[in-house]
């Protein structure tokens, strides 16, 4: 079984220069996209591999070929997201907007290569094919994360490159998918943590650390020292809960306090206890 993971390295050891140079790039880009979204939006989707000249060269852009059709491809996986998310609710479904802050490329643009005789940096993403005769090397510098995912798995010659960091994949051999014997279903709550499906509860106690957060002052030293021992005990309670099961499902938590002050649906109170326990 494989697994793809990500990590961000950051881009701010790249001169003024490049940085201008690779902000007027994700702008460009981000209108191409724009200009295909309205095309697919209006006219229908297509497959990406016919996504030949005709289409390609709609925009009236500088960017080269190369990345005018990766900016076509970006453009019909964003308008079909758009339309599976909403295909139940047609009028809710707007045109979706790139907002040039970022583009997915591949090794066609794009290419990692370590560095050898320095120790400044340990690698330059090289850009090329752009169009506009530009061509840039940004610098790299390696970090904790992206060095534990480099030995476990294969970097993958795709990258997310936007004005603040590249984002690089890798793939990771993760061995038989493990069997499942036991499953057990997790309920979340402020009264009790976890409520399983075979009727036990843990972290009962966990109210009384909401509390305590609610009796402190607003980002006092007090407050802070509450919430670090709520989280610790929010870990041990993953771990108790977790202990004898080969699989866990529980409810996708999001969003619970959104609106609820402008709609006055919840007292402040509750809103408090709701936004420490989420």
């Amino acid at each position: 079984m494989k697994i793809t993971r990500s990590t961000k390295c950051s881009i701010k050891f790249a001169t003024e220069h490049k940085k201008g140079e690779l902000q007027t790039v994700l702008s460009e880009y981000g209108n191409v996209v724009n200009i295909f979204i309205e095309y697919f939006w209006t006219n229908g989707e297509t497959s990406k591999g016919k996504l030949l000249k005709p289409i390609v060269n709609l925009p009236d852009t500088w960017l080269s070929a190369r990345l005018r059709k990766v900016a076509a491809r970006e453009a019909l996986d964003m308008v079909s997201a758009t339309k599976k998310r909403w295909k139940d609710n047609p009028e809710k479904m707007k045109m979706p907007v790139h907002k040039g802050k970022r583009m997915n490329v591949s090794c066609t643009i794009a290419e990692f290569q370590p560095t050898r005789n320095t120790e400044e940096f340990d690698g330059w993403l090289h850009l090329a094919s752009i169009g506009n005769k530009i061509r840039m090397d940004v610098p790299i510098r390696y970090h904790k994360h992206f060095n534990q995912l480099q030995a476990q798995g294969k970097r993958l010659n795709s990258y997310i490159i936007t004005d603040k960091y590249v984002q690089f994949c890798f793939e990771i051999e993760t061995g038989k998918k493990k069997e499942v014997k036991k499953c057990s279903g997790i309920d979340t709550g402020i009264n009790a943590l976890a409520s399983t499906s075979d009727g036990k509860q843990f972290g009962t106690d966990i109210k009384e650390n909401i509390e305590r957060i609610k009796r402190c002052k607003y980002g006092s030293n007090g407050q802070k020292k509450a919430r670090r021992a709520l989280k610790q005990r929010i870990d041990e309670v993953a771990k108790e809960t977790i202990k004898e099961a080969d699989l866990i499902v529980v409810e996708k938590l999001k969003n619970l306090g959104k609106n609820s002050k402008a709609k006055r649906l919840l007292a402040k109170n509750m809103r408090r206890s709701i936004g420490t326990w989420n």
